[in-house]
């Protein structure tokens, strides 16, 4: 059984569910096609610049003319562009309650954890490189990510099925039948959901309460650690998303750049529209 990656004498990974040499590669191509899908979707909107006006060059030239815009009349105004049509979304407010409601959940779900995620990350470095510590810090920490990890995945859970039911239900309906969140994300969502939860129960089954060294796992809970179902949720999630950029679902990151660059959501809004 493996043990942690050591890197300048620093033992990092060493309290994961699963083989840190699977969970790296994995990171590694999903943030590369992540990337490369990024740097795709800025080309094609470099691209879609009408005949005549100044055009960005290539994904940098987007880039660079998305912060221009978004910072022209100061950071002020860009500040409340951001809090009140990208956090708050009041634009999907004015128009439909319902389906605001499911952008906040599965915006806000998803963000939240993303961002744990990230934290999670962190701490796995931070630990040894800057508080000289075992891999207890990071156990420490990924208790007290626990609570809040199953709140952000409640309220992704919530945004999907409000989506699942507006599509079914009310597929006659054009704001449902409209909605820019495709199956496949739905259902790659969902799956994510689905097999995180399963895979807590399974820890909890396996008597797992805590993160322990890789080397402690077949002591204390023989044939937890590489478990096909854990390793399929940590790999799947990681695949997902490099998936993101190539989505329908990305229009909720894509969707609030557009309104930056439009100068937000100043101009009254017709709630027929």
């Amino acid at each position: 059984m493996t043990e942690g990656l050591e890197i300048f004498g620093k033992t990092v990974f060493d309290a994961l569910f699963i083989d840190y040499r699977i969970m790296v590669v994995v990171a590694i191509i999903s943030i590369i096609l992540f990337l490369v899908g990024i740097y795709m979707q800025l080309d094609k909107w470099g691209r879609g610049v009408p005949e005549g006006a100044t055009k960005p060059v290539g994904a940098w030239g987007t880039l660079k003319l998305m912060f221009q815009k978004t910072f022209e009349k100061g950071i002020g105004p860009a500040l409340g562009i951001i809090a009140l049509d990208v956090f708050l979304q009041r634009r999907i407010w004015r128009r439909r309650k319902t389906e605001w409601l499911m952008h906040m959940l599965i915006f806000w779900g998803w963000m939240g954890l993303f961002i744990l995620t990230v934290a999670a990350a962190g701490a796995e470095f931070y630990g040894p490189f800057v508080k000289g510590t075992d891999f207890q810090f990071f156990a420490d920490f990924w208790r007290t990510l626990e609570l809040p990890n199953n709140v952000f995945g409640y309220i992704l859970l919530a945004g999907i099925v409000i989506a699942i039911v507006r599509r079914v239900a009310f597929a006659d309906v054009p704001s449902a039948r409209d909605t820019s969140v495709d199956w496949i994300a739905l259902a790659g969502l969902s799956i994510i959901i689905i097999t995180g939860f399963w895979a807590q129960g399974l820890r909890v089954s396996y008597g797992v309460e805590e993160r322990m060294l890789v080397s402690a796992y077949e002591t204390v809970a023989p044939g937890f650690f590489n478990n096909p179902l854990v390793l399929f949720h940590e790999v799947f999630s990681l695949l997902f998303i490099a998936y993101l950029p190539f989505s329908k679902l990305f229009h909720m990151f894509v969707t609030p750049l557009v309104i930056m660059i439009n100068k937000g959501g100043y101009a009254e809004v017709n709630p027929q529209e």
